[in-house]
C-alpha cells in the first residue's frame, strides 16, 4: 500500500527496456563527508537590554573567536529579538566575519527558520550584534555552542581520480553533514539528496568558492546560503542501496529574500532511470578531494551498468560527500537518481550506486509535498486503510497550487479492469471530499486522485499514478481499545537517564517561546501524552524517557494497534528517535522492538500502524495481556527531542455483510444498523455494529420482537416489544475515533425475557449520545435466527 503525500512532473521518454541483473562487486558504503568540526560548548548571555535612546542603535555587541578556526558557525539557546516584526519595529540579529566581511541579518522569523543557528562563516572571528528599534523592549542573546572549522584528513579516491571542477548552478554543498543537494522542475523547485543525508541537512550552500590550499573549507557569503525547512522534509532516511532518498525544500534567503531557484535560475528535469547499453552517466557534486578542489563542486562521466528497479549503478568516480548528488543521464541531461554509496574498486572492478527516480516513496513523496514544498494534492487524514462494506466512505484532500476548475477527481476500481473517475466536490479553502461506494468483501480496491494544475498540468497522487495506486482493506472497524487521553487509563511512565523530558498526560501548553512543541493535541480531544509538557525549553535531554501501556487485549485475530505520534527532532540521526516495543506478559516475554521511528516531522502529528506481521516479526505473541512501550531518545543537550503520544487504538476488521434487513429511518447523523457473522443460534456468532456514530461517543444496543417509527431524540424510535418490553444490552459501548459502536451478541447471557431462539425474530437498534447533551439513533435492523 502507497502511503500519502502530491505533485510533480517526471519525464519518461525512452525509459522502457528489459530488466537488467543487478551486480554489485564488494561493498557499498554511504558517501557522506562532514567537515572535519570541531564541536565546542560556547556559553554567552547577554542578559536583557532595551534601546531607551530615541534612534536606532546596537544594544548588544560581542565578537566570537575560536583561535586556528578556519570557519564558524553559532548555535544559540535563546534568541529574544524585541519590537514587531510585522510592524517593522523587529529587532534584527547581525552576524559579521571579520575574515571577509561577510554579513548575516535575520529578523524573528529568521531565527526560527534558522532554528536558532547561524549561516558557516569564513575565518577564527565573526561579530554578533543586535540592532534594535527606539522603546521596543528588551532583547536578549544566550550563546551555547559553536561548530569551528578543522583541518581535513588527507584521503584520495582510487588511483586515478577523473573529476573536473563545475559550476553547474543546480547543485548545492549541505552542512553540516557534508552531502550534495540539487534543484527540481517540482512546482516549487525543491531539492533532492541522499535520505541517509537527510538527519544532517541544515544548511545548503550555493556557489561555493575554493577551499584554502590545505583543503579547509571556504564558505559562500550568506546570501548564497539556505536554511532547510523541516516541515517540507520526507525521507526513508537512507535503507541501502536503491533504496535511499530524502525531498526537502529551503525558506528564501535571509539576506535577499529570494528563494534558490530565484538566485540559481534553474533545475533539473526529472526522468525514469534508462536501460543500460550505450548510455551514461554524470555525477556532479561536492566530493573530498586535495587542496583547493576539497568538497567543492566536480563532475565525471562513466558508463552507466545496472538499471533494474530502482537501482542504479555506474562507473563513475565519486568521493566522500558526494552522497546525494544527481544521477544524470549524459545523453539527455535529465536526472535519473539520487548517488547514494560507493562501491567502486582500485583495480576497476565495482560501481557506485544510486536510487532511481523511479522509488515508489519517493514518486509518493514527490506526489504530496510538505511544508515550503507544497503544491498539488494532499492528503491530511491519509487514505481510509479499510473501506465499509456497508456505508459510503467519504475522503477528503487538500488540494494546492493553481487547480483548474472541475478536474479535481477520484479514480476507483474495486475488481481490477477500468477505472471509475468520480469528480470531487469542492468544499472552498482548496478543501475537496469525494464518497467513495461501498465494495464487496471479496474485492480488492484501488484509486488515485488527479487534478489539472494550471501552472504544472496533470498531477496525480501517487505522483506516477496509474503505475502507483492507493489500496485498502475491506469491512468495518471493530474498536476493542480506544485511549483519547482524557481520563486515566492506566499508563505508566519511566525516565532512564534523561535529566528532563518526562512524560505527561494533559492539554499541550503551546509556549510561543519554544518552537519544538505542538500546537494542540492530535485528535481534538484537548488532551495527550507529551514529553514535560510544560513552559520552556522542556525537552528530552541526556537520556531517554518511556510511557508505557496498560495491558491490552491483543488476542482477537487480526488485530491493529494505532496511534498517532509526535517526533520533533533537530538532529535525526537515528541515535535521537522514538522506539516502539511490546511484550507478551502472559507469556512472559521481554519487550521486542516492533516499529522505529527515526525522522522529524516537525509540527506535525503522524500516525503508526501495527499489525500482526509486525508482532510476529518481533518474535511477540498476540495474548490477552500485552504492553506497547513509547521511549524518546535524546544523547545530548545540543540537540532538541520532542515526542507525543495521542489517538491510541486497538480494532479489528470484519466483513461480513447481509445479515439482516434494514428498516426505518436513522437519524441526524446517519447512523446505520449492521450485524456481522450469522443468525445461527448454535454458532453464536453475531455482532451487533452502528456505523457513523459521533467519534468517541457512549451508546447502547437495544432490541425488541417488534417494529415501529416514532420520532425520539435527533432520530427515530424503531424498536418496540410485546408488552411494551424492550431489552438493553449493558454496559454501555464507546465509538472510538472511527464512530462505530460494536458489541458481540452473547446468545448465553441476555436480559431476562429476552432469550432469542431458532426461527424467531428480532429487531435491533443502537442509540447514542450526540453532544450538546442531545442523542440520536441508528435505523433498525430485522434479524431471523436459524439453529
Amino acid at each position: 500500500m502507497t502511503h500519502p503525500r502530491p505533485l510533480f512532473r517526471v519525464s519518461r521518454a525512452l525509459v522502457l527496456g528489459a530488466a537488467f541483473a543487478l551486480v554489485q562487486v564488494g561493498p557499498a558504503f554511504g558517501q557522506t563527508q562532514e567537515p572535519p568540526t570541531l564541536h565546542l560548548d560556547y556559553t554567552h548571555d547577554t542578559g536583557w537590554i532595551a534601546n531607551d535612546s530615541p534612534q536606532p542603535r546596537v544594544v548588544i555587541s560581542f565578537p566570537v573567536h575560536i583561535p586556528e578556526a578556519r570557519w564558524l558557525r553559532l548555535y544559540f539557546e535563546e534568541v529574544h529579538l524585541s519590537g514587531d516584526l510585522l510592524a517593522g519595529s523587529g529587532a534584527l540579529l547581525r552576524i559579521t566575519s571579520h575574515h571577509d566581511g561577510f554579513v548575516q541579518e535575520m529578523n524573528a522569523l529568521h531565527v526560527e527558520q534558522w532554528q536558532l543557528s547561524s549561516a558557516y562563516f569564513n575565518g577564527d572571528t565573526v561579530q554578533v550584534d543586535v540592532l534594535v528599534q527606539p522603546f521596543t523592549g528588551p532583547s536578549r542573546l544566550v550563546l551555547r555552542a559553536v561548530d569551528a572549522g578543522q583541518l581535513p584528513p588527507e584521503s584520495q579516491c582510487g588511483p586515478t581520480d577523473d573529476r573536473v571542477a563545475s559550476t553547474d548552478p543546480r547543485a548545492g554543498r549541505i552542512l553540516p553533514i557534508g552531502c550534495t543537494g540539487w534543484l527540481i522542475d517540482d512546482c516549487q523547485n525543491c531539492m533532492l539528496t541522499a535520505g541517509h543525508c537527510t538527519g544532517g541537512i541544515s544548511v545548503v550552500q550555493f556557489n561555493v568558492p575554493l577551499s584554502n590550499s590545505n583543503g579547509s573549507l571556504n564558505n559562500p557569503p550568506p546570501s548564497d546560503q539556505y536554511a532547510m525547512d523541516p516541515s517540507s522534509l520526507q525521507t526513508n532516511g537512507g535503507q541501502g542501496v536503491g533504496n535511499d532518498w530524502g525531498y526537502f525544500g529551503a525558506f528564501p534567503n535571509s539576506t535577499t529574500g529570494m528563494t534558490v531557484f530565484q538566485s540559481q535560475g534553474s533545475a533539473f528535469t526529472l526522468a525514469f532511470p534508462p536501460p543500460v547499453g550505450g548510455n551514461n552517466i554524470r555525477i556532479t557534486g561536492f566530493g573530498v578531494d586535495g587542496g583547493t578542489a576539497n568538497q567543492t563542486q566536480q563532475t565525471h562521466v562513466g558508463p552507466l551498468v545496472t538499471s533494474t528497479g530502482s537501482t542504479v549503478q555506474y562507473q563513475t568516480d565519486t568521493t566522500g560527500g558526494n552522497s546525494g548528488s544527481p544521477v544524470i543521464w549524459e545523453e539527455t541531461g535529465m536526472a535519473v537518481g539520487i548517488h547514494t554509496h560507493g562501491g567502486c574498486q582500485t583495480d576497476g572492478t565495482g560501481q557506485n550506486s544510486g536510487t532511481g527516480v523511479n522509488h515508489s516513496g519517493l514518486q509518493a513523496a514527490l506526489a504530496a509535498p510538505t511544508g515550503i514544498c507544497a503544491a498539488g494534492i494532499g492528503l491530511p487524514n491519509g487514505t481510509p486503510a479499510v473501506l465499509s462494506e456497508i456505508t459510503a466512505t467519504t475522503v477528503t484532500a487538500a488540494i494546492l497550487g493553481s487547480p483548474v476548475a472541475g478536474t479535481a477527481s477520484v479514480h476507483y476500481r474495486y475488481q481490477g479492469g477500468a477505472y471509475t473517475v468520480l469528480l470531487m466536490t469542492d468544499q472552498g479553502g482548496g478543501v475537496f471530499t469525494v464518497d467513495l461506494p461501498p465494495p464487496g468483501c471479496n474485492d480488492s480496491p484501488e484509486f488515485y486522485f488527479s487534478v489539472v494544475d494550471a501552472t504544472c498540468g496533470l498531477v496525480t497522487n501517487p505522483g506516477n499514478a496509474p503505475m502507483d495506486v492507493y489500496s485498502s482493506l475491506v469491512g468495518t472497524v471493530v474498536t476493542s481499545f480506544a485511549d483519547d487521553f482524557e481520563s486515566d487509563t492506566g499508563w505508566t511512565t519511566a525516565i532512564l537517564g534523561a535529566t528532563t523530558g518526562a512524560w505527561e498526560r494533559g492539554i499541550p501548553v503551546n509556549d510561543p517561546n519554544w518552537a519544538y512543541d505542538p500546537v494542540s493535541d492530535s485528535d481534538g480531544s484537548g488532551q495527550c501524552y507529551l514529553t514535560m509538557n510544560q513552559f520552556g525549553n522542556t525537552d528530552v535531554d541526556n537520556g531517554s524517557v518511556q510511557l508505557i501501556s496498560p495491558f491490552l487485549d491483543l488476542s482477537g485475530g487480526d488485530v491493529i494497534v494505532q496511534y498517532d505520534y509526535y517526533l520533533n527532532l533537530t538532529v535525526a540521526d537515528g541515535v535521537d528517535r522514538m522506539l516502539v516495543e511490546a511484550r507478551d506478559v502472559a507469556g512472559g516475554g521481554a519487550y521486542a522492538t516492533v516499529a522505529l521511528h527515526t525522522t522529524s516531522g516537525g509540527l506535525a502529528w503522524r500516525t503508526g500502524s501495527l499489525g500482526p506481521s509486525d508482532f510476529a516479526a518481533a518474535g511477540v505473541t498476540l495474548s490477552g495481556q500485552v504492553q506497547i512501550r513509547f521511549t524518546v531518545n535524546d544523547t545530548g543537550t545540543a540537540s532538541i527531542a520532542e515526542g507525543g503520544i495521542d489517538a491510541f487504538q486497538v480494532f479489528t476488521i470484519t466483513c461480513g455483510g447481509g445479515v439482516g434487513t434494514h428498516y426505518c429511518v436513522s437519524g441526524a447523523n446517519g447512523a446505520t444498523m449492521a450485524a456481522t457473522g450469522s443468525a445461527s443460534v448454535a454458532s453464536n456468532d453475531l455482532v451487533l455494529l452502528a456505523t457513523s456514530v459521533p467519534a468517541n461517543e457512549n451508546g447502547i444496543f437495544f432490541y425488541g420482537d417488534m417494529q415501529t417509527q416514532q420520532p425520539f431524540g435527533l432520530g427515530n424510535l424503531c424498536v418496540a416489544g410485546t408488552a411494551g418490553q424492550v431489552f438493553r444490552l449493558n454496559p454501555p459501548v464507546n465509538a472510538g475515533p472511527t464512530g462505530t459502536l460494536a458489541r458481540a451478541l452473547d446468545l448465553t447471557n441476555l436480559p431476562f425475557g429476552g432469550q432469542i431462539t431458532a426461527a424467531s425474530t428480532w429487531n435491533f437498534q443502537a442509540w447514542f449520545r450526540a453532544g450538546a447533551g442531545q442523542f440520536d439513533l441508528s435505523d433498525g435492523l430485522e434479524v431471523s435466527f436459524v439453529p
